[in-house]
């Protein structure tokens, strides 16, 4: 008998680990099937704004945030690389009655509403030809969005030194109608570009591709943290984002704060802070601050006001997209040569070419790896394009 109630025992306590088992597998093929679909849902290809799938993110100027539902559900906002093509929506013309009551003083945006212009025809506190120069060469930048990009002043730049890619997107018609991007008269074979109008106030846009960085300058200041997740989609198609903000008042500047504030911003957007690239690109631009050349007209100005490349080393930072700069195509920025020729940064050599120590002998870089080749020849017809623009 004592047998027979232990043989029982036995075999319950068997049952019930059968029910345990059965129960703890069926519950990770769950879990597993819930992040399945989690990540199915993150990685699947995002619909274009106003697409056939009915979602639209057009609302009118100053409305509330721009989502069909809501910011947390809508495809286009957060952490992830938008896709598909992205639909322009140009700037609304207002009346000459409206145009005639709004007073722009020295800034642009002509037939624009009042959130739009702010820009001039040429502002040298924006450029920094050394800086540029460092991106490409140093970088290894090939492709580039400039976002809120005015009359194309750097775009011209870079589209004249050979990128392969550039796009310049800007909200105010009057400025792009103004644009430099046509008048380019000799552009480098391979070299594509794309003049876009779009006002972010309308909702989201990005370029049609990734892209190596994209700059932005002179621009947050002037965009309502209301519209910001609609700019942040572009910059989530940029590997590296070079972005500066304003320290003090001007045309429609409705977020106006220090540093900090738009570290801590970028980085709850999921961009990520580097204050290594951010104290070398400063440097950079800090050279250029007595470029007499570019601001050869301001005889009569008081030249301190007019620093070159003061917007950029006085406030500009530099963040990195893991998810963009992680991508095997931006795998050639960072295009410093790695060949050991001595201590110091210049002594890096160029694997395969002629050098000390048998350089010659190691392996070298596909020419996907290398930086593009400027020329002088470049940067003089840059500075033909821009030497009859007025100074504000």
């Amino acid at each position: 008998m004592a047998e027979s109630e232990e043989m029982n025992k036995v075999m319950q306590s068997e049952r019930r680990g059968e029910r345990t088992i059965s129960t703890s597998t069926v519950l990770i093929i769950v879990l597993n099937s819930v992040c399945l679909l989690t990540l199915q849902k993150i990685f699947q290809p995002l619909p274009a704004p106003n697409s056939s799938s009915g979602a639209t993110a057009v609302v009118d100027v100053f409305d509330s945030v721009p989502t069909t539902k809501s910011s947390a559900s809508s495809p286009f906002f957060g952490f992830v690389i938008p896709q598909g093509p992205a639909t322009p929506l140009p700037s609304i013309p207002i009346s000459a009655k409206e145009e005639a009551s709004i007073e722009r003083s020295i800034y642009g945006g002509k037939g624009d509403k009042a959130h739009l212009g702010g820009f001039t025809s040429f502002d040298p506190m924006g450029v920094s030809p050394t800086l540029w120069t460092h991106m490409v060469n140093h970088l290894g930048i090939k492709s580039l969005l400039d976002l809120g990009c005015g009359r194309g002043i750097s775009t011209s730049w870079f589209v004249i030194h050979g990128l392969q890619y550039v796009v310049c997107a800007e909200g105010s018609h009057d400025a792009v109608t103004q644009s430099l991007l046509p008048t380019i008269s000799t552009i480098p074979n391979g070299t594509q570009f794309e003049l876009v109008e779009h006002d972010f106030s309308r909702g989201p846009w990005w370029p049609s591709r990734t892209v190596d960085a994209a700059w932005c300058v002179e621009f947050t200041e002037h965009v309502g943290r209301n519209y910001q997740q609609n700019y942040h989609t572009a910059f989530h198609k940029a590997a590296l984002i070079f972005a500066s903000h304003s320290n003090w008042g001007g045309w429609h500047h409705v977020e106006v704060h220090d540093g900090n504030w738009w570290r801590v911003k970028m980085e709850a957007a999921g961009f990520v802070y580097s204050e290594i690239l951010t104290k070398e690109m400063k440097a950079k631009a800090k050279t250029d601050q007595n470029r007499v050349d570019l601001v050869k007209d301001m005889k009569t100005k008081n030249r301190a006001n007019y620093y070159v490349g003061q917007h950029l080393w006085g406030s500009m930072q530099v963040f990195i997209n893991p998810l963009v700069a992680s991508l095997p195509e931006h795998a050639h920025l960072f295009a410093e040569h790695g060949c050991y020729g001595g201590p110091g940064e210049k002594s890096r050599l160029e694997c395969g070419m002629k050098g000390p120590k048998g350089i010659s002998e190691l392996t070298p870089l596909p020419e996907v790896f290398k930086p593009l080749k400027m020329t002088n020849d470049m940067d003089n017809q840059w500075m033909d394009l821009i030497k009859d623009l007025s100074i504000a």
